[in-house]
């Protein structure tokens, strides 16, 4: 097996081992390390050059000389003892919270390392220990911390010693993670599950522990055996999605969210076998998020009969806030940081995925991901790897296809015309062409067409492969087709029509240019919130999220999306068309204590009303909303608020759809060409 090459030539084979002897005062914040490290054979008795966190103060024990070129660089030269480096470092690491975000009312807080009396959170990011180059680690880890404290790593605790872990795969990064835990485990399943919490609840433990043994043999019998001897679900101290190779690290919240285990708890498990297990290769783009979202959180909804609905909300998502001028090709894709990266890195580069699947088949794409885990673990590979197993598998030339989805921005928009349906001997011979209406080069496609005919008998889909602007189509039937849908389960990445597309909370949220305005004559505890709502909703927008209140404005905006604030505020009857929220939703509201949001078409224009009773309500509605993208309308009720009602406006119907019955054939049916606007 060839060994994968990483920067400066050196082979996966070079790793460097860490034995490591650690000790936290999580009090004074501080870390000691004596670190006895193991060298390729290449690299012993050569000079070493490595980082390690400017805080942190190193000395040499054995081995050779150490010294100091700039802060947390150092120069490590060997004598003639022969003995490996030792080396022994302390230090106080607590670099604060940052919020990287860049969607309104949102929060992506990261940190490089902190320790303190919350807890412990040191990664490669933290540079605790030293690190050479990028090359690949494996190590054994020992801490030392006060009672009642508990460390958790990559690889297996030793037995009898819980403060003590061992992984001898290779890894990218060495994680130290410790609080105040109670610990379950569960031996049951392929690999050994655990559960860490920063208060006991056996409850909750036991229900991760059964979906993890679940998931864990699920995704076992798809990919090939997991990679680790352990999963384990570890509560943060802030809110947090990590996904490490053989843990996970959510925050309380998110942990407690009764969805969770069911969504974004099994996208972490399948990241040890894409991202932790397969590493990326970050020079040409990280493929594991869209590809962990396809086998979690996509493969989970279609074994639920939900998947079409989820690629929509995906195509949906990314019209939303990438489409408009924040695209970007997905070899460029390396992490999220807002809506707009994520729409591109996890929904495009996961209909990406979808797209392959359905250009060479369940079998194909199934082998070619096992092929590629079995070929790949603990290495670094990139999309080239995937095709290269994909095409190993199926036999199909997938070049082309990367070449353009990976490099293009942009997507598709899809049109048929000139349908034609002659009846001859008893069969049916139904013509017509595929288009792509995009101002840009068409786009390699395998887009299904489904047939209906009018009975019981079952619909019938063709596929019609196409990488030009027009597609020419002919098929024949026993039956005369009366229907003919464009693309109807959304397997196609595309440009959604206004009928496919309800309008949405996303629709607002991610539009570059928003007034929100206030209501100047609302009590004052109600104006005080929504003015506080509208201020942490503009705080990380461009200067064309502004705020006004409804006493400066004459008239609404003639630009840009709108947000209307409060049932007092004097544009209400204008921005619902005259109607009453209550009206709209078509549910009645209890005045004292719901609080509404609607979504509503002003002049074409996206428009959000907001407004609630209870001013307590406003600091968890302006938390709330943003995670509510994909919904019309909602209904909270009290102080909290809690979720009464939720839903999305019907669509209004799809220029993708065609009537080809006999009776549109004598001319009652429209056919236009649509064209890109």
């Amino acid at each position: 097996m060839a060994l994968s090459l990483l920067p400066g030539g050196l082979s996966a084979a070079d790793l460097v081992e860490h034995h490591l002897k650690v000790r936290i005062d999580p009090a004074a914040g501080t870390i000691s390390v004596v670190d006895r490290l193991v060298l390729p054979e290449r690299m012993r008795g050569k000079r070493l050059i490595f980082r390690l966190h400017p805080a942190l103060d190193p000395s040499a024990n054995s081995g050779g000389q150490l010294t100091t070129d700039a802060p947390g660089h150092h120069i490590f030269t060997p004598d003639d003892s022969g003995l490996a480096p030792e080396l022994s470092y302390h230090g106080r690491i607590h670099d604060p919270l940052r919020d990287i975000s860049d969607s309104p009312g949102r929060a992506q807080q990261v940190t490089r390392g902190q320790i303190g009396p919350e807890g412990v959170f040191l990664g490669g990011a933290s540079l605790w220990y030293p690190q050479i180059g990028d090359l690949p680690v494996r190590f054994d880890l020992e801490v030392t911390l006060p009672e009642g404290w508990l460390a958790i790593s990559q690889g297996e605790a030793v037995e009898g010693e819980p403060n003590h872990w061992r992984e001898s795969h290779p890894q990218e990064e060495i994680y130290l993670v410790a609080g105040r835990y109670s610990r379950y485990v569960s031996d049951a399943g392929p690999a050994r599950a655990e559960v860490w919490l920063r208060r006991p609840d056996a409850a909750l433990a036991r229900r991760y522990l059964d979906a993890t043994e679940k998931y864990i043999a699920h995704y076992g019998a798809l990919l090939g055996d997991y990679p680790y001897a352990k999963f384990a679900l570890v509560e943060n101290f802030w809110e947090s999605g990590y996904g490490m190779p053989s843990f996970t690290l959510l925050g309380p919240t998110v942990i407690r969210l009764p969805f969770i285990i069911h969504t974004s708890y099994p996208h972490e498990i399948v990241h040890n076998w894409f991202g932790n297990g397969v590493y990326v290769d970050w020079a040409g783009g990280n493929w594991s998020e869209g590809l962990t979202t396809y086998m979690a959180d996509h493969h989970l909804r279609e074994q639920r009969g939900a998947a079409a609905a989820y690629r929509r909300d995906q195509l949906k998502n990314w019209a939303d806030h990438a489409s408009g001028g924040h695209d970007f090709p997905l070899v460029e894709f390396t992490g999220r940081h807002g809506d707009a990266s994520q729409a591109v890195g996890y929904g495009k580069a996961m209909m990406f995925f979808h797209m392959i699947r359905k250009r060479i088949g369940d079998e194909a794409f199934l082998a070619g991901l096992r092929g590629f885990v079995a070929d790949k673990l603990f290495r670094r590979a990139g999309y080239d790897d995937l095709r290269r197993h994909w095409e190993k598998a199926s036999g199909v030339d997938l070049k082309p296809f990367f070449r353009q989805w990976l490099h293009r921005t942009g997507a598709p928009r899809l049109a048929i015309d000139d349908i034609e349906v002659v009846e001859k001997k008893g069969r049916y011979h139904f013509t017509a062409v595929l288009e792509q209406t995009q101002k840009g080069p068409p786009f390699p496609l395998t887009v299904p067409l489904r047939f209906d005919f009018g009975t019981k008998q079952p619909a019938v889909t063709k596929l019609v492969e196409t990488s030009q602007r027009d597609t020419a189509m002919a098929f024949n039937f026993d039956r005369r087709p009366v229907r003919v849908e464009v693309d109807p389960e959304y397997d196609c990445f595309r440009q959604l029509y206004p009928g496919e597309n309800p309008l949405t909370l996303s629709s607002i949220f991610g539009s570059d240019e928003v007034t929100l305005i206030l209501p100047a004559n609302a009590a004052k505890p109600l104006r005080d919130g929504y003015r506080a709502l509208a201020e942490q909703w503009v705080r990380k927008r461009s200067d064309r999220w502004r705020i006004v209140t409804d006493a400066e404005s004459k008239a609404l905006p003639d630009s840009g999306a709108i947000i209307v604030l409060g049932r007092a505020n004097r544009f209400v009857n204008q921005v619902l068309d005259g109607k009453t929220a209550e009206q709209i939703v078509g549910n009645d509201i209890d005045q004292a204590n719901d609080s509404i949001v609607v979504t509503n078409n002003r002049r074409d224009r996206p428009a959000l009303f907001i407004a609630t009773p209870r001013p307590a309500a406003l600091p968890g509605l302006t938390r709330k909303l943003p995670h509510y993208g994909k919904y019309s309308y909602l209904i909270f009720k009290g102080d909290a608020p809690t979720i009464r009602m939720k839903g999305q406006w019907p669509s209004a119907g799809s220029p993708l759809v065609r009537d080809i019955s006999a009776r549109a054939a004598n001319g009652n049916d429209e056919i236009p060409a649509i064209v890109d606007d």
